[in-house]
């Protein structure tokens, strides 16, 4: 059953979709201080890989020394070149692309070629800026801020389950990447809502399941929604996933954990969703599929993991495909609306989150000025 019983305001005005004040208030509020889902142990594999991306306007270099990852700014000491363009790649050496200058682990130099030419060298003050580095499970995740909480803190009750379900028994079977025209809320206020089943999803889910069958908890750090898993198929790969030693709850849930991270789990899978602001009209949505492959070693588990990954990927990628067709008509409508907006109970984990970033982007009281 739903929490509310009566419809809910849209607490956020469209303009929050496309303001560049409001845009600006939200990176500062919701994102700097909060820790940032990046990429996997699976493509940081092997010592020396590294991968380098942009984040709200920081170019990155994450890299892998002997099974250690390390985050740093991507911009050399030396004269602030990006130390590499390259978007993933292995390098034994950790080394800037345009005069040769090394770096360690701690982001301190190393072999600087013609050294000499640079005495006497402050090398206390020649060292890359590095950010605070985590993993759980094999999820690796970056905070830009050295003040902020622990990984475990801002986790919570989801750093257990992100330890045990994306490791171990579940291995990453496919990756998506993609940037769209609309502001970061379109995105994850879709994901937290089953009332467009019925239109967007017709050949995967085709509708929404009935109130009585769903269920939600609201809080102001994360909010879930879970609704029984009974057909027959989902019986059949029950039965496959206790033989394999998988924890089976024949159930479909969805977590949203605030402000931009979102989980999507059936007992064969774990769908890993990531939404980034880029611009207050742009975004950039990465998603990570994990598929069930079983603790136990051996051909015949190895062969059928391999082909329920290949057909749990095709049903994850035709669900994400079948959204993003409708982003930027939303973001398009925003920016013409003159109306309110409105939410029915089933849009509650909308209310929730719209709640959240409300709180914590409203004016502070050292904010106001006086204008006596």
């Amino acid at each position: 059953m739903f929490i509310n019983r009566h419809r809910l305001a849209h607490l956020l005005p469209p303009s929050h979709y496309f303001s560049l004040e409001q845009h600006e208030l939200e990176l500062e509020r919701l994102f700097s201080p909060s820790w940032h889902l990046l990429a996997t142990r699976a493509e940081l594999a092997s010592d020396g890989d590294f991968l380098t991306l942009e984040l709200f306007g920081r170019p990155l270099l994450l890299r892998n020394f002997q099974g250690e990852i390390r985050a740093f700014l991507n911009v050399c000491a030396h004269r602030h070149c990006l130390l590499t363009h390259v978007r993933r790649g292995r390098d034994p050496r950790f080394r800037c692309q345009y005069h040769g200058w090394e770096y360690d682990k701690a982001g301190r130099t190393g072999r600087i070629p013609d050294a000499g030419c640079f005495r006497p060298f402050d090398r206390a003050s020649a060292h890359l800026k590095t950010f605070p580095t985590e993993t759980c499970g094999d999820l690796i995740f970056v905070c830009l801020d050295d003040c902020a909480q622990s990984l475990k803190d801002h986790l919570g009750p989801y750093h257990a389950y992100c330890a045990g379900s994306f490791a171990g028994a579940f291995r990453q079977a496919w990756t998506f990447e993609a940037q769209y025209e609309c502001n970061w809320k379109v995105v994850i206020e879709n994901s937290l809502e089953s009332y467009h089943v019925p239109c967007l999803h017709q050949k995967t889910f085709g509708n929404y399941p009935a109130e009585e069958k769903c269920e939600h908890e609201l809080t102001d750090r994360f909010t879930w929604f879970r609704t029984p898993e009974t057909s027959r198929a989902g019986r059949f790969l029950a039965s496959l996933m206790r033989r394999w030693g998988v924890p089976v709850t024949r159930s479909y849930e969805h977590h949203h954990l605030h402000p931009h991270m979102t989980f999507a789990t059936m007992d064969v899978f774990r769908l890993l969703q990531v939404v980034f602001p880029i611009s207050p009209t742009s975004c950039r949505h990465k998603v990570w599929l994990f598929t069930a492959r079983g603790l136990q070693p051996g051909l015949l588990r190895e062969l059928s993991g391999w082909a329920l990954a290949r057909l749990v990927r095709t049903f994850a990628r035709r669900i994400v495909l079948e959204d993003i067709p409708i982003y930027a008509d939303v973001q398009r409508g925003l920016m013409a609306s003159t109306g309110g907006g409105v939410l029915g109970t089933r849009e509650e984990r909308v209310f929730a989150f719209q709640k959240y970033v409300l709180d914590r982007c409203e004016p502070r009281s050292d904010e106001f000025v006086s204008t006596d």
